[in-house]
């Protein structure tokens, strides 16, 4: 395939030296011919030299890869164009002593003083990364080009490019702007071919890089030979224009210039199953992967995708002419997509299993909360639990029925009971707040003095205090008139409880008529941390305990 590419590219370079060596050939014999030949051939030269330019140019179009080497090459081609169209105007329209005649000829100079260092700036921009311009300083290299040019186009103001002679017809002797533009475009032409070569970084391209460099001499010497000789097939502009397209080309075709003319075989041998159609659905391409489709297929993956498969989908794009279809192999998407929901189901399982897991550590932290908050209980009510326990298993054991005895061992019971059920409360609401209510204290309070009526007792209680109250300093407060009250063996008949506020401190004050010295001494053994005082007189006990305000509002 390379093999037969490398002699399509040699065959089309030959028929194209082929027509420019003809169109010389017109122009050497057209001055020697009549009339109607003369301007038959002219015309033939200048349309086989301007047909080659424009073609050339096409070229470059479908082979220029990158946007902007193809902008500066198309100013070239059509720089080019430009020459060659004033040339056949001049020679076709005018006659040489005409003063149209000469500014058309030095018009010339346009394309020859500005291909050079256009050519030189694409070499530059070659480095540059894709899509960065250059530099805007690079583009003073067209300052020396406008100098000459606007030199040699005043040229019969002062005739510094060329000494004009109207003497017996038109003749003209080169001068030194001449020379100078001359050299101008050989230095410039030459410094863009040798910038390529430096900037080359593909060493099979730079060990073919003395093609154009050859290419460049042959044409040099073969303009100066033309130049020396003063032939009439070709004049030094021409050649000069002619020079820069194959030095070009030449650099083309190595790689110097980065181009591609081979879109059918990299399209065939690319990795994609596509193929392009016509318009009619007609295959023009296809790759080597891409595999046999009806006409019917290919119209409806043009309206929307198809499936051809479980793994294989057809999908079709509009492009000028026609439309571009890909097979496209969707196994690794659906393997992926098939791992992804395994991978879903499992995290849903293991989701599951998380949740279960926080939710039994959930009901752990609620037990082993639970189990603190009843190891609080039964730390503050243990004592008073094992006197109701050992009260009713005494009953059980030697109380008869509906005896007095038994009565006012119940009675007792019930205010054991009370405390226990009130005492446990205060715990659980000291676990939700850090300060309660002083109301939970009294309602407690008088739960208790309730059940100590029922032993014929008389009940009194007063609080003048509201607000909130620390829960340590309640519970002790309870706990406090508990044990002044609840004695099985010395229940007061006669009691007043008084909860009242003494500056900054709280004061739970008793009187009852249950004074025993063991009650006494069991009080202050219990409470001997706080501040306790009892009091006595002939009838009454009072006993009085103090806290700090703490909490009470």
């Amino acid at each position: 395939m390379r093999t037969a590419i490398n002699k399509k590219r040699i065959v089309l370079y030959a028929v194209c030296a082929f027509f420019f060596c003809l169109a010389g050939v017109f122009q050497a014999v057209d001055s020697s011919l009549p009339d109607f030949w003369h301007a038959l051939f002219a015309l033939l030269a200048h349309t086989i030299l301007i047909s080659l330019v424009v073609a050339w140019g096409v070229s470059l179009i479908h082979r220029m890869v990158r946007k902007d080497l193809r902008a500066y090459f198309l100013m070239v081609a059509v720089l080019i164009l430009f020459f060659l169209v004033v040339r056949m105007i001049r020679y076709g329209l005018t006659r040489d002593t005409d003063a149209l005649s000469r500014y058309l000829w030095y018009a010339y100079y346009v394309p020859q003083m500005f291909i050079p260092p256009t050519i030189l700036l694409a070499a530059f921009s070659i480095e540059s990364k894709k899509g960065k311009p250059l530099a805007k300083a690079w583009y003073l290299l067209y300052i020396p080009a406008v100098i000459l040019f606007l030199l040699i186009f005043t040229n019969d103001a002062h005739e510094w490019a060329f000494a004009l002679n109207f003497e017996n017809g038109f003749s003209y002797e080169h001068r030194t702007v001449f020379y100078i533009a001359l050299a101008w475009e050989i230095a410039v032409t030459f410094t863009s071919l040798i910038v390529l070569i430096l900037k080359c970084g593909i060493s099979a391209c730079r060990r073919k890089t003395w093609i154009p460099v050859t290419v460049f001499i042959v044409c040099v010497a073969v303009s100066a030979v033309c130049f020396l000789t003063d032939t009439p097939a070709f004049k030094i502009p021409e050649l000069l224009c002619f020079t820069c397209i194959v030095m070009i080309e030449s650099c083309i075709a190595i790689g110097l210039i980065p181009s591609n003319d081979e879109y059918e075989n990299y399209f065939y041998r690319s990795a994609y199953s596509a193929v392009i159609t016509d318009e009619n659905l007609s295959v023009i391409y296809d790759s080597e992967k891409s595999i046999s489709t009806d006409k019917n297929l290919l119209g409806r993956a043009a309206k929307s995708p198809v499936m051809i498969d479980e793994n294989t989908r057809l999908s079709a794009e509009k492009i000028h002419g026609g439309y571009a279809f890909r097979i496209e192999d969707l196994s690794k998407i659906n393997e992926i997509n098939a791992a992804l929901s395994e991978t879903n189901e499992r995290l849903s399982e293991e989701n599951y299993i998380i949740e279960a897991e926080n939710e039994l550590k959930e009901q752990k932290a609620q037990i082993a909360e639970q189990n603190k908050l009843y190891a609080k209980m039964d730390e503050v009510t243990c004592e008073e639990l094992k006197r109701l326990d050992a009260l009713l298993s005494d009953m059980y054991r030697k109380t008869q029925l509906n005896s007095t005895e038994y009565i006012d061992k119940m009675r007792f019971a019930c205010i054991l009971a009370a405390y226990i059920k009130r005492r446990s409360n205060l715990v659980m609401l000291a676990e939700k707040q850090e300060n309660i209510d002083v109301g939970e204290l009294s309602l407690a309070i008088k739960e208790s003095l309730g059940f100590l009526s029922l032993t014929g007792a008389e009940c009194t209680f007063d609080c003048a205090v509201s607000g909130k109250i620390y829960d340590k300093t309640a519970g002790v407060f309870y706990d406090f008139f508990e044990a002044c009250i609840a004695n099985y063996e010395g229940l007061p008949s006669a009691v007043i409880v008084r909860l009242s506020k003494r500056g900054d401190h709280l004061v739970l004050r008793i009187e009852c008529d249950n004074k025993t010295e063991e009650i006494s001494e069991k009080i202050k053994s219990k409470f001997e941390e706080y501040n306790v005082t009892i009091q006595t007189d002939d009838e009454e006990v009072y006993y009085s305990l103090t806290l700090p305000e703490g909490g009470a509002v």
